[in-house]
């Protein structure tokens, strides 16, 4: 049976240079709470991406977030309210 990967943490941060930030290393993913609901799903979606698979190059990985947040937010997905 596969080894279960390693959990990804996520913290909410006010970012002043991107929407999201990865830290391959960590398993770290940083997201601002400023974003709108879309904008969070393709975010989220890329910085993932780059933990997955970090060897992938940026152009690759920011269309992985896109076609992830596009069919997520097709299908319903949206942020709950805590």
């Amino acid at each position: 049976m596969p080894k279960r990967p390693k959990r990804i943490t996520v913290k909410w941060k006010k970012l002043t240079t991107a929407w999201g930030w990865a830290y391959t290393d960590q398993h770290l993913v940083e997201l601002d709470p400023r974003m709108d609901e879309r904008t969070l799903l393709e975010v989220a979606s890329h910085e993932v991406g780059h933990i997955v698979l970090p060897e992938v190059e940026e152009q690759k990985i920011d269309l992985l977030g896109k076609q992830i947040a596009d069919v997520l937010w097709r299908i319903g997905f949206r942020r709950e309210e805590a």
